[in-house]
């Protein structure tokens, strides 16, 4: 009894281990999706650090919960992801544009397949200008007015790294809510006063290294994310 309680298990021993071997011996992915959140062709500028998300489907399962993919503050978004039939949508209510063109993409995944995303944001950050003399900072930017209504405020950030948003902005981070209702209907150059930052350690730690960053953000209202300018280096 004893030698034949001890066959079976040794033979159930060895199922589990060949059934565990089977699973971790899958293949990974090797296919990706790649492509850029775009206006007009024109990628947009963003946050990042996974605040701006796209969500792909893939058909012929019951569960149909989306994956997240990530876009980062250049408008870029990569994803590998087995060889299938896809579909890649905005997620609701998440980035500075508005529903309108949130149509599905449909994505025959074979390898690698690159798929732009329109959208129509609600504004634009044009012709963004960053300088810097001494200590001083001054900045302007254009305001292009695309499909917005109103903006809450505009934001100058300045790091020590290209890195910059809302949310990331190690040297400064400053916020103008002043007459807001001037620049809404864009078609207008925004600018902010001159700030001084001769005693601002940080600042000056940065200009030591050579390592000043600065970005220019404006808050659509209503919008759940800022729309940015490109990174800017200050020597």
């Amino acid at each position: 009894m004893n030698t034949l309680f001890k066959i079976c298990s040794v033979f159930i021993l060895a199922t589990l281990v060949l059934t565990s071997c089977r699973k971790d011996n899958y293949d990974e992915p090797e296919s990706f999706i790649k492509g850029r959140v775009v206006y007009q062709g024109e990628p947009l500028q963003l946050r990042g650090n996974e605040a701006v998300r796209l969500q792909l489907y893939q058909r012929g399962y019951e569960k149909h919960d989306p994956v997240d993919v990530f876009v980062n503050q250049n408008g870029e978004f990569s994803i590998c992801i087995f060889d299938g039939q896809y579909q890649l949508i905005t997620k609701a209510g998440n980035g500075p544009w508005t529903s309108e063109g949130r149509d599905t993409i449909e994505i025959n995944l074979r390898g690698t397949a690159v798929q732009d995303v329109e959208v129509v944001p609600y504004y634009l950050v044009d012709n963004a200008q960053i300088t810097r003399n001494g200590n001083q900072i001054n900045a302007s930017f254009d305001v292009n007015k695309i499909a917005g209504t109103g903006i809450d405020r505009v934001m100058l950030l300045l790091g020590t790294t290209q890195f910059l948003s809302d949310g990331e902005h190690n040297v400064d981070r400053y916020d103008e809510t002043e007459n807001m209702a001037d620049y809404a209907g864009g078609g207008k150059t925004y600018t902010f006063a001159t700030r001084d930052y001769t005693d601002h350690q940080m600042f000056q730690t940065a200009l030591n290294r050579g390592t000043l960053f600065g970005r220019i953000a404006l808050w659509p209202s209503g919008s759940d994310q800022a729309i940015y300018s490109p990174v800017i280096r200050l020597d």
